[in-house]
């Protein structure tokens, strides 16, 4: 038991690894060690049970359940990479407001700042396309992209 404290990471397993040590091992009261690590009689009880039913997995924390996810990531990633014509919007690319109705259509419902989150999640960033001036001559805008045409800083002389 000694060499499974040693060796333990997580420092709540650790603890509780102490508490059926000075239980079982060095024989202290199940009051007296809850008293000296400062944790609940109940909760001392309950640890030295698990030990003494699983061994040390029973110390160790089971997965929770949780709220399931609205959608998987892959049904999102799809309606990502689709075009947002698809789903009836006429837009050339998704906005958060277009792509949020494309999925309450699909039955998905999300708020805005989780469904930024989902997107970087997805390695998705928003990028806007940056519209050009029909009027701009084609010719010196492909000499300035290229950057022929100098810094747009200049000196003051």
């Amino acid at each position: 038991m000694v060499q499974a404290y040693e060796e333990e990471k997580d420092a709540r397993i650790k603890e509780r690894i102490l508490s059926v040590k000075l239980h079982l091992v060095d024989g202290k009261s199940e009051k007296k060690v809850s008293k000296m690590l400062n944790k609940g009689y109940s909760t001392i009880k309950l640890w030295v049970g698990k030990y003494k039913k699983e061994g040390l997995n029973g110390l160790r924390d089971k997965p929770r359940s949780g709220r399931p996810r609205k959608a998987e990531k892959g049904k999102i990633k799809q309606i990502l990479e689709d075009q947002p014509q698809k789903y009836g919007i006429q837009e050339e690319y998704w906005t958060m407001r277009t792509f949020k109705i494309a999925l309450q259509e699909q039955g998905i419902e999300y708020k805005k700042s989780r469904l930024y989150e989902l997107v970087h999640e997805l390695g998705y960033n928003l990028v806007k396309p940056r519209p050009t001036n029909v009027q701009a001559k084609k010719d010196m805008w492909d000499d300035f992209k290229i950057g022929r045409r100098g810094s747009l800083l200049s000196r003051r002389e």
